[in-house]
């Protein structure tokens, strides 16, 4: 197996109270040859950022990863995105590096 096969992809929707979709995350099952397990996406659609979906959403996944014994999350984000930075930093994500890797900010939970 190589690639993304190799971790195991899997989606996770994001919804609101009511159900409705209003994004996704997409994490790894499978961990990398270091033994973390990366969270590649999460998307929140534009016209419901700023309501907290992406904050519970990640809160969701984090604790079913760690029940799920995924000893060290791994996440990315372009340098830019403060949003991005201020709600993994919520969620006791650190920087891996002061350097960019592949256009990306790497943290790691604590």
């Amino acid at each position: 197996m190589t690639g993304r096969d190799a971790f195991n992809l899997r989606p996770l929707p994001a919804s609101d109270s009511e159900g409705i979709l209003v994004g996704f995350l997409v994490f790894c099952t499978n961990p990398d040859k270091d033994g973390n397990y990366w969270i590649p996406a999460i998307m929140i659609d534009e016209k419901h950022q700023g309501k907290g979906y992406g904050k519970e959403a990640m809160e969701a996944l984090i604790q079913f990863m760690s029940i799920s014994n995924c000893k060290r999350i791994m996440i990315g984000h372009r340098p830019n995105n403060q949003i991005a930075r201020k709600l993994y930093e919520s969620l006791g994500f650190i920087k891996v590096s002061e350097e960019v890797i592949d256009g990306e900010i790497v943290r790691t939970s604590t």
